[in-house]
């Protein structure tokens, strides 16, 4: 949550295990798709059923922490479905497993940043990192903020990789107040804050 984002940034919520774009690799793998798997999972589920397997939603029930998110359950669920039909020697339905998993990924998603905007007050909604570019995920983002009242802002799909564009959003506010650039000599460090001290 940011109500500035170079001095009032406050987590609240967190992947506790499998990040989701680590999720798409991994089915993205064992559907023998190739990497990464965001892109060619989010071009074979425009061809599929969402609603064709009911894959699990991680983290969504009552006493679920209302921010957090695990993909480690869906992963497994969706590896075991395909390992199954192997198994029964049946063919995987690639576009409606792709279409399926998505669906439960950005559902998740959408739904905990929603409600988050919601419970804190905040209208306007951010979208970043690699995922950010599903098309799915853009648009049903869009859809809910919409219903919620909420300003959805997401990058170009070109600028959604690995959180760059919102780095480079810190970066062009912190540049805009006249903050002094770090040293040179300051070592990479992904748990800095990105807050001014």
């Amino acid at each position: 949550l940011s109500t500035d984002i170079t001095s009032d940034v406050r987590p609240m919520g967190a992947t506790i295990d499998d990040a989701a774009g680590e999720a798409f690799d991994k089915i993205a793998r064992v559907l023998n798709l190739g990497f990464p798997g965001g892109p060619v999972i989010d071009r074979y589920a425009k061809e599929g059923d969402p609603s064709a397997i009911a894959f699990p939603r991680g983290l969504t029930g009552p006493r679920d922490p209302a921010y957090d998110f695990s993909f480690s359950g869906l992963k497994t669920s969706v590896a075991r479905w395909i390992e199954a039909k192997r198994a029964a020697g049946e063919e995987v339905p690639v576009r409606d497993v792709s279409a399926s998993f998505q669906e439960a990924v950005v559902d998740v998603l959408t739904r905990k940043a929603v409600r988050a905007c919601k419970d804190q007050g905040v209208d306007h909604l951010m979208i970043g990192g690699g995922v950010a570019a599903n098309s799915r995920l853009r648009a049903l983002a869009q859809e809910r903020c919409e219903a919620a009242g909420i300003r959805l802002r997401v990058p170009r799909p070109k600028l959604c990789t690995d959180n760059g564009a919102m780095v480079a959003a810190l970066g062009a506010e912190m540049v805009s107040r006249n903050r002094a650039a770090s040293d040179w000599d300051l070592s990479a460090d992904s748990s800095l804050p990105v807050t001014d001290p």
